[in-house]
């Protein structure tokens, strides 16, 4: 493709507000006049077509809107320095009675060519592809969900009732191919049996694949050696992180995770309330799940004493955010010093079996 920053002129900024039928362009020179609008249809060819018609230095932004990976891909391709808004921060900007496209694409522009845009995170195709691997997992699992559910429908309607602790174990399979029942629920039955079956060994090869991309990523290996996160567990964090040098401290990635408690001040008077919940639900809702499975973990405790204390006193749910804020500190510092997790303290001359490894206290400092 030709490249466009080998055209030498002026520098226009571009906003373009990205939509799944229709994309609107504005294009501003550097005093800030508006110097073409256009709406075209989003298709590539459509979209490389009127970014090559532009003369200048481009610098184009965009919103993170479902198909933004494969535009901003394109635009950077054709030669543009691409940035990505961060819609939330955007809006409480620039918020404006009357919405359109083309206002919209008119605010992003005159953000970027002010140097006043705020922006999200733009990451790599590498970590992009972490993120649907993990996500499509995760999109079988509810699939799965929503097919038992089904079943336990087609029990209530029957009026029967188990005492199998997981009716879709091997006792309770068993059981629910023996049962009889009138048509059509005998065949909606063995049928929605069937594609759990399939569904099973979907998961199965997804969780395969997730465990390979894990051994072929050094960074995404390390956090296997913390204590509670899986495969799964480990390319979901790395897929939320990505780049851990955006952030200078573990506070700013528990913050980034929402694991960190609101803030309210006036005057003399600061009250702390529940976690934010900004951020990554994906990380916090991964961060909670290892944090819960903590006292689980007995042939290598990590922090199940912690939370089992934190628990006794102050309840499960503040127990377990607050280690799930521990664990991130852990995490952000293994991947900070690229070393492997080790629970063994120093001995009395302040050696350890393995100084390669990062130990609670030096995760946590």
């Amino acid at each position: 493709m030709e490249n466009l920053i080998d055209k030498v002129s002026e520098k226009l900024f571009v906003g373009m507000d990205l939509h799944k039928r229709t994309s609107t362009f504005c294009v501003q020179d550097e005093k800030g006049n508006v110097v073409r609008r256009e709406k075209v249809s989003t298709d590539r060819s459509q979209v490389t077509s009127f970014v090559r018609s532009l003369d200048g230095q481009i610098s184009i932004v965009l919103e993170p809107v479902s198909q933004w990976y494969v535009y901003a891909d394109l635009l950077e391709e054709l030669g543009c320095n691409v940035h990505l808004a961060h819609p939330m921060k955007v809006k409480a900007i620039a918020s404006a009675r009357v919405k359109t496209d083309a206002i919209d694409a008119k605010v992003l522009a005159e953000l970027l060519r002010g140097n006043l845009l705020p922006e999200a995170y733009f990451s790599s195709k590498e970590v992009r592809s972490w993120k649907e691997i993990v996500r499509f997992r995760a999109s079988l699992i509810n699939l799965r969900s929503q097919v038992k559910n089904k079943v336990h429908a087609i029990l209530h309607k029957q009026g029967l009732i188990h005492n199998f602790t997981n009716l879709f174990g091997v006792s309770g399979t068993t059981w629910l191919k023996s049962l009889t029942l009138p048509e059509p629920f005998a065949f909606n039955l063995s049928e929605y049996l069937s594609v759990i079956d399939e569904l099973n060994k979907k998961i199965d090869e997804a969780e395969k694949r997730v465990k390979e991309t894990v051994v072929s990523s050094p960074e995404a290996e390390l956090l296997v050696s913390v204590p509670g996160i899986s495969f799964v567990s480990a390319l979901t964090i790395m897929a939320e992180i990505g780049d851990v040098k955006r952030f200078p401290s573990a506070k700013k990635l528990m913050g980034y995770a929402g694991l960190v408690p609101s803030t309210y001040s006036s005057g003399d008077k600061t009250t702390h309330g529940r976690i934010t919940k900004t951020g990554s639900k994906w990380l916090r809702y991964i961060m909670i799940e290892v944090a819960q499975h903590q006292q689980r973990c007995k042939k290598n405790p990590g922090f199940g004493s912690y939370y089992l204390s934190l628990q006794k006193r102050k309840g499960t749910n503040p127990a377990t955010v607050a280690t799930a804020r521990k664990l991130l500190a852990v995490i952000w510092r293994l991947l900070v010093d690229k070393r492997p997790f080790s629970t063994t303290p120093p001995d009395r001359h302040g050696k350890r079996s393995n100084n390669n490894s990062v130990v609670v206290k030096d995760a946590c400092r």
